[in-house]
Protein backbone atom coordinates (compact mmCIF):
# COMPACT_ATOMS: atom_id res chain seq x y z
CA UNK A 1 0.00 0.00 0.00
CA UNK A 2 2.63 2.65 0.97
CA UNK A 3 4.41 1.67 -2.27
CA UNK A 4 0.92 2.92 -4.52
CA UNK A 5 0.63 6.23 -2.23
CA UNK A 6 3.54 8.18 -4.80
CA UNK A 7 2.33 7.05 -7.68
CA UNK A 8 -1.18 7.79 -6.34
CA UNK A 9 -0.17 11.62 -5.35
CA UNK A 10 2.07 11.89 -8.68
CA UNK A 11 -1.76 11.15 -10.68
CA UNK A 12 -3.39 13.54 -8.96
CA UNK A 13 -0.61 16.43 -8.98
CA UNK A 14 1.28 16.38 -12.25
CA UNK A 15 -1.79 16.67 -14.69
CA UNK A 16 -2.38 20.34 -12.49
CA UNK A 17 1.47 21.30 -12.66
CA UNK A 18 1.71 19.86 -16.15
CA UNK A 19 -0.90 22.66 -17.28
CA UNK A 20 -0.26 25.85 -16.14
CA UNK A 21 -2.36 28.66 -15.72
CA UNK A 22 -2.14 31.60 -17.73
CA UNK A 23 -2.98 34.87 -16.46
CA UNK A 24 -5.84 36.64 -18.60
CA UNK A 25 -4.09 40.22 -19.84
CA UNK A 26 -5.98 43.41 -20.65
CA UNK A 27 -4.59 47.27 -21.52
CA UNK A 28 -4.44 49.80 -18.50
CA UNK A 29 -2.78 52.77 -19.79
CA UNK A 30 -1.01 54.18 -22.18
CA UNK A 31 1.92 57.13 -22.01
CA UNK A 32 3.93 59.35 -24.28
CA UNK A 33 6.71 61.60 -22.68
CA UNK A 34 8.81 63.48 -25.23
CA UNK A 35 12.99 63.46 -24.87
CA UNK A 36 14.08 66.89 -23.68
CA UNK A 37 17.61 67.08 -25.82
CA UNK A 38 18.91 69.93 -23.64
CA UNK A 39 18.06 68.56 -20.38
CA UNK A 40 18.46 65.09 -21.02
CA UNK A 41 14.69 64.70 -18.91
CA UNK A 42 11.44 63.39 -20.29
CA UNK A 43 8.32 65.50 -20.20
CA UNK A 44 5.36 64.49 -18.36
CA UNK A 45 3.09 62.63 -19.89
CA UNK A 46 1.54 64.02 -23.19
CA UNK A 47 -1.47 61.64 -23.67
CA UNK A 48 -4.62 63.43 -22.52
CA UNK A 49 -2.63 66.66 -21.65
CA UNK A 50 -3.68 69.07 -24.00
CA UNK A 51 0.21 70.44 -24.93
CA UNK A 52 0.96 72.86 -27.91
CA UNK A 53 3.28 70.52 -29.64
CA UNK A 54 3.97 72.23 -32.26
CA UNK A 55 7.49 72.72 -33.07
CA UNK A 56 8.49 70.69 -31.08
CA UNK A 57 11.90 69.27 -32.77
CA UNK A 58 13.01 72.71 -32.52
CA UNK A 59 11.83 73.67 -28.82
CA UNK A 60 8.54 75.63 -29.55
CA UNK A 61 5.40 75.38 -28.47
CA UNK A 62 4.93 73.51 -24.87
CA UNK A 63 8.16 71.65 -24.90
CA UNK A 64 10.45 74.36 -23.74
CA UNK A 65 13.31 72.66 -25.62
CA UNK A 66 14.15 70.75 -28.88
CA UNK A 67 12.83 67.29 -28.68
CA UNK A 68 12.42 64.30 -31.49
CA UNK A 69 12.35 61.38 -29.87
CA UNK A 70 9.42 59.95 -27.86
CA UNK A 71 8.91 57.62 -25.09
CA UNK A 72 5.90 55.46 -25.49
CA UNK A 73 4.73 52.99 -21.98
CA UNK A 74 1.76 50.57 -21.89
CA UNK A 75 0.55 49.81 -19.06
CA UNK A 76 -0.80 46.06 -18.78
CA UNK A 77 -2.58 44.44 -15.78
CA UNK A 78 -3.24 40.58 -15.15
CA UNK A 79 -3.88 38.69 -11.96
CA UNK A 80 -1.10 38.80 -9.55
CA UNK A 81 1.94 36.62 -9.38
CA UNK A 82 0.80 35.25 -12.58
CA UNK A 83 2.48 34.84 -16.41
CA UNK A 84 0.66 35.43 -19.09
CA UNK A 85 1.43 32.89 -22.60
CA UNK A 86 3.24 33.91 -25.18
CA UNK A 87 2.05 31.55 -27.51
CA UNK A 88 -2.29 31.96 -27.28
CA UNK A 89 -3.34 35.16 -29.22
CA UNK A 90 -5.82 36.70 -26.68
CA UNK A 91 -2.38 37.18 -24.76
CA UNK A 92 -0.56 38.67 -27.12
CA UNK A 93 -0.15 42.18 -27.19
CA UNK A 94 -0.20 43.88 -30.10
CA UNK A 95 0.92 47.39 -31.21
CA UNK A 96 1.06 49.46 -33.81
CA UNK A 97 1.93 53.02 -34.40
CA UNK A 98 1.10 54.83 -37.63
CA UNK A 99 2.39 58.59 -38.52
CA UNK A 100 0.30 60.69 -40.44
CA UNK A 101 2.30 63.14 -42.99
CA UNK A 102 2.01 65.16 -45.92
CA UNK A 103 2.93 62.27 -47.66
CA UNK A 104 0.68 60.15 -46.60
CA UNK A 105 0.19 57.43 -43.63
CA UNK A 106 3.38 55.41 -42.97
CA UNK A 107 3.94 52.40 -40.02
CA UNK A 108 6.26 53.36 -37.73
CA UNK A 109 6.25 50.35 -35.94
CA UNK A 110 4.66 47.09 -35.41
CA UNK A 111 5.26 44.47 -32.61
CA UNK A 112 3.72 41.88 -30.27
CA UNK A 113 4.41 41.42 -26.42
CA UNK A 114 3.40 38.35 -24.69
CA UNK A 115 4.77 36.21 -21.92
CA UNK A 116 4.20 38.99 -19.39
CA UNK A 117 5.49 38.34 -15.73
CA UNK A 118 2.88 39.83 -13.34
CA UNK A 119 4.16 40.51 -9.67
CA UNK A 120 2.26 41.05 -6.27
CA UNK A 121 1.34 44.45 -7.95
CA UNK A 122 -0.65 42.75 -11.30
CA UNK A 123 0.85 45.33 -13.41
CA UNK A 124 3.46 45.20 -15.84
CA UNK A 125 4.85 47.84 -17.70
CA UNK A 126 6.38 47.73 -21.27
CA UNK A 127 8.18 50.47 -23.18
CA UNK A 128 9.50 51.50 -27.01
CA UNK A 129 11.03 54.87 -27.96
CA UNK A 130 10.11 56.60 -31.69
CA UNK A 131 12.89 58.33 -33.45
CA UNK A 132 12.13 61.32 -35.28
CA UNK A 133 8.54 61.19 -34.69
CA UNK A 134 7.75 65.10 -33.66
CA UNK A 135 6.82 66.29 -37.05
CA UNK A 136 3.52 64.77 -38.07
CA UNK A 137 1.13 63.21 -36.12
CA UNK A 138 1.02 59.80 -34.19
CA UNK A 139 -1.58 57.25 -34.00
CA UNK A 140 -1.01 54.67 -30.90
CA UNK A 141 -2.82 51.34 -31.17
CA UNK A 142 -2.74 48.49 -28.32
CA UNK A 143 -4.72 45.75 -28.27
CA UNK A 144 -4.77 42.43 -25.89
CA UNK A 145 -7.73 39.38 -26.18
CA UNK A 146 -10.61 41.75 -26.30
CA UNK A 147 -8.94 44.59 -24.30
CA UNK A 148 -8.04 47.83 -26.82
CA UNK A 149 -6.78 51.17 -26.31
CA UNK A 150 -5.26 54.23 -28.69
CA UNK A 151 -3.91 57.39 -27.95
CA UNK A 152 -3.26 60.72 -30.71
CA UNK A 153 -0.75 62.91 -30.51
CA UNK A 154 -0.73 65.69 -32.74
CA UNK A 155 2.50 66.67 -33.46
CA UNK A 156 3.04 69.43 -36.10
CA UNK A 157 5.91 71.28 -37.53
CA UNK A 158 6.29 74.57 -40.26
CA UNK A 159 5.46 78.02 -40.19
Amino acid sequence: MRALLPVLLALIFVPALASPVFAQVSVAEIRAQIFLERSGKLSDNLIGANKALHNTVIGEGDAGEPADAVLVTLVFTGAKNTKSSDKIARDLASITVKQRAKTGEKTLLRRVYGGFLFGESGRIHKAFLLDNATCAPLDIEVKVGRSAKSAKLDFSCGE
